[in-house]
C-alpha cells in the first residue's frame, strides 16, 4: 500500500499508529504537506494535511483501487491566529508524545509562512479523531450506511464499487484540525527540525514539563520551555564548529541524548550536562532547566534537590550550605598611559542584564551575544583601579 500519491507533490514528516487490541480498531495517521493544486494569487503553496487509514484495510479490487487505501481520509490541519488572520502553512517537522490513554496523546508541528516566520503548534489526538469521526466531507459523501467512509472492515476487496469510487475521489473532512491553544510564534529566530522530551517534575513541582529542542538555519540548537504562550530559551548548543545546516535530529529520550547530523556529521548532545550553570544553587535554579536541581551542593541531573522551573525562583537557595560561588582573582594589567584597553566578561546567561563597576560607578557594557566589553578610549590615572562585572537576574547579583 502506498501511503503517498504518485500523482502529487507530497512531503512526509510522521507516521504513528493507535495501539488498539482489536483487528478493526488499529488505525494510522500520517502528517503531510501536499502542493496546492490551486494557484490562485492568494492560496498557499503547500497544504498541511492528516490522512488517516485502516490497519486492516488490503486495498480494492482489480477494477478501482487495487493496492491503495479504501479506508483513506483526509482533513486539513490548521496552524496559526484566526482573530488576527494569520496562518501557516508549510509543515516543517513533527514531534509525538504518546500517551497511555490514545486520545491524550500530544503531537507538537513546526510551520512557517510566507514570510518565513516559524511557529509551533500542539494538538491532541482527541482533536484529530473528532474531526475524522465527523463524518462531514467537502463533496458528497452519498448515502452509504454501512461501511461509512473511514470505517474499518474485515476484507475491503468486496466493499461495492460506488463506495470505492467515493473513496477514489480522496475525500476531506469539511471541519479543520486546529490547535488546542495558540500558536507559540517566534519572530527571531528561524528554526528548520523539532524534536520534544518530556521531563517528571521533581517532588518540590507537579507533573511535568515538556521541552522544546529546536534547531536553527544557522546550525544552532535551542532547548526551549513554553511560559505563558511565550518561548523561554533555557541553553544554546553549538554542536558544530562551523555554520552548518541541521539536516535531522533524533532524541533518545530514556538516556536524555539529542542526536543532531549535518551533511558530514553526527554529534551527540548530552541534555542533562548541568555542570553547565555554574556552582551556585542561585544559578541552578535560575536556569530553569527541567533536567536539573541543586543536589549534594552541585547543579545535578539527580532531580531531588532544589528546582523552580516555572518562574526560576531561587529563595530555597538559602536554606542550604553552598560553596563559594566564584573563585575571586585579583588580576593585575599594567597599561601604557593614553592607549586603548578593553575588558571582556563572558555573558553565562542570556536572560541576565551586565554593567561593569570601577569606584562605585557603572559603565556601560558594549554587548555581542557572548561578552559584555568595557572599552577604555584613552588610559589616564582615572582609570586606574579594579573593575568589576556584574550580572544580575531575577533579583540575583553576582560578580563575575
Amino acid at each position: 500500500m502506498y501511503f503517498f500519491s504518485l500523482d502529487l507533490d507530497q512531503r512526509y514528516f510522521k507516521i504513528i499508529a493507535n495501539n488498539a487490541t482489536g483487528l478493526l480498531d488499529g488505525k494510522v495517521y500520517s502528517f503531510y504537506i501536499e502542493k496546492n493544486l490551486d494557484k490562485g494569487p492568494e492560496k498557499p503553496i503547500w497544504v498541511p494535511l492528516v490522512s488517516q487509514f485502516c490497519m486492516a484495510d488490503r486495498g480494492g479490487t482489480k477494477a478501482l483501487l487495487q493496492n491503495r487505501w479504501t479506508s483513506m481520509l483526509t482533513a486539513r490541519l490548521f496552524c496559526g491566529d484566526e482573530n488576527n488572520h494569520i496562518s501557516y502553512t508549510e509543515l516543517l517537522d513533527v514531534a509525538v508524545l504518546e500517551d497511555v490513554e490514545w486520545q491524550n496523546t500530544t503531537i507538537y508541528t513546526l510551520f512557517k509562512n510566507e514570510y518565513n516566520l516559524t511557529a509551533l503548534c500542539v494538538y491532541t489526538m482527541s482533536d484529530i479523531l473528532h474531526v475524522f469521526n465527523s463524518n462531514e466531507f467537502t463533496t458528497d459523501s452519498g448515502s452509504f450506511s454501512s461501511p461509512t467512509p473511514g470505517e474499518c472492515v474485515h476484507d475491503s476487496q468486496t466493499l461495492p464499487i460506488s463506495f470505492l469510487k467515493f473513496m477514489n475521489s480522496r475525500p476531506q473532512l469539511k471541519q479543520w484540525i486546529k490547535p488546542t491553544r495558540d500558536p507559540l510564534m517566534f519572530k527571531h529566530h528561524h528554526y528548520t527540525h523539532l524534536q520534544v522530551d518530556r521531563v517528571k517534575s521533581n517532588n518540590m513541582e507537579n507533573g511535568h514539563h515538556d521541552v522544546l529542542l529546536m534547531s536553527l538555519e544557522c546550525g544552532k540548537v535551542h532547548k526551549i520551555l513554553e511560559q505563558d504562550g511565550k518561548p523561554f530559551i533555557i541553553a544554546e548548543y553549538k554542536p558544530f564548529n562551523t555554520r552548518t545546516h541541521i539536516s535531522s535530529m533524533l532524541l533518545d529520550s530514556e538516556n536524555k541524548n539529542l542526536f543532531v547530523s549535518s551533511i558530514t556529521e553526527v554529534v551527540q548532545i548530552k541534555l542533562d550536562n548541568c555542570s553547565v550553570y555554574g556552582k551556585s544553587c542561585e544559578l541552578c535554579a535560575m536556569a530553569r532547566d527541567p533536567y536539573c536541581s541543586w543536589h549534594m551542593q552541585e547543579c545535578s541531573n539527580i532531580r531531588l534537590g532544589i528546582q523552580n522551573v516555572t518562574h526560576g525562583n531561587h529563595s530555597k537557595c538559602k536554606e542550604v550550605i553552598q560553596r563559594s560561588d566564584f573563585l575571586r582573582f585579583d588580576n593585575h594589567t599594567i597599561i601604557p598611559q593614553d592607549s586603548k584597553f578593553y575588558y571582556k566578561c563572558p555573558k553565562d546567561s542570556l536572560h541576565a542584564s551586565y554593567v561593569w563597576e570601577h569606584e562605585d560607578r557603572q559603565l556601560e557594557c558594549v554587548s555581542d551575544k557572548e561578552n559584555c566589553f568595557l572599552l577604555i578610549d584613552r588610559m589616564s590615572r582615572k582609570d586606574v583601579g579594579k573593575y568589576y562585572c556584574i550580572a544580575s537576574e531575577n533579583d540575583y547579583s553576582r560578580t563575575i
